[in-house]
């Protein structure tokens, strides 16, 4: 009970600090204005993606079909003629062990791999190599190629793709449009599957995911559980997953309020009864768990 005070207190200002500038960005864009510094209490965010300057942002124009033929990469001036392009801007791709995701937002590649930080880097022009579409775009080689594909799940697609990212080929399947994560409770679990599952083996017991955040700078992914008889735990592992640093109860009703607004059920737990309204978390055509509003018994 006391180390997660300990910690709590010694991550609380950091926390407020990354919270209110994520709230500055968010209200910025909407035209509002920050709030006061400590005007609320806010929970460190997991993952996230570095910092860019998007001022080249995103534009296509599409023909009679809806095929897009140009798309304005991030800080080029010229639009990219995607005429010839094998698959279609906006894509996305994703495979499995580790999982990664790779989606094109607003001129950039964003290639996310579980518990770990979005790299980032510009769209660009690809190149045509063994029938494949090339992209050479700085710390990413991104292929995608007209060939069947099939996910461990059994699903089918027209495309594959493959991400070298320092040194590492990670092999998927692409798919075209976008990933949709209909919430941000949503991308968070996406990013974090790894230390999720290490949790919940650790715990060995069903429970809710109430809260994913970052611990010792990012170095570790700490998150919320709940039990199906209430008690509260905090976790953290290493970015990948690959470890579990700690696993500690928490007194009841200590925690911070943050600490229990997500309330995801990782798939193939049973909630109480069923919940026709929560919200599906899915990786391309896998559903990895459920996000249950607070109507939803568990």
């Amino acid at each position: 009970m006391a180390s997660f005070a300990k910690r709590n207190a010694a991550n609380m200002a950091g926390a407020v600090k990354a919270g209110l500038a994520l709230c500055v960005l968010a209200l910025a864009a909407c035209g509002g204005e920050a709030p006061a510094s400590g005007s609320a209490e806010v929970p460190p965010v997991a993952g996230g993606a570095s910092v860019v300057d998007n001022s080249g942002s995103s534009s296509a124009t599409t023909t009679s079909s809806g095929a897009s033929q140009n798309v304005q990469a991030a800080g080029v001036s010229t639009p990219l003629d995607t005429s010839t392009w094998i698959l279609q801007p906006p894509f996305s791709a994703a495979g499995q062990e580790p999982f990664w995701r790779l989606e094109i937002v607003d001129g950039w590649f964003e290639f996310r791999r579980s518990g770990l930080r979005a790299i980032e880097e510009p769209l660009v022009q690809p190149s045509r190599e063994g029938g494949a579409d090339v992209f050479k775009a700085g710390a990413l080689l991104v292929s995608i190629k007209p060939e069947a594909c099939e996910t461990e799940q059994g699903g089918k697609g027209d495309f594959t793709a493959k991400v070298t990212f320092d040194g590492v080929d990670f092999d998927g399947c692409a798919f075209g449009g976008a990933i949709s994560t209909a919430s941000q409770e949503a991308s968070q679990v996406l990013d974090a599957l790894g230390p999720i599952d290490a949790c919940l083996a650790k715990l060995g017991q069903p429970a809710l995911v109430t809260a994913v955040y970052p611990r010792q700078d990012g170095e570790q992914i700490a998150l919320g559980l709940r039990a199906k008889n209430g008690q509260v735990y905090e976790c953290a592992t290493d970015a990948a997953g690959s470890n579990v640093a700690y696993l500690d109860p928490i007194e009841q009703g200590s925690q911070p309020a943050w600490m229990s607004r997500m309330r995801f059920l990782r798939e193939g737990t049973a909630a109480t009864a069923p919940c026709p309204d929560a919200e599906e978390v899915r990786a391309t055509d896998k559903m990895v768990g459920r996000l249950l509003t607070k109507a939803c018994k568990f």
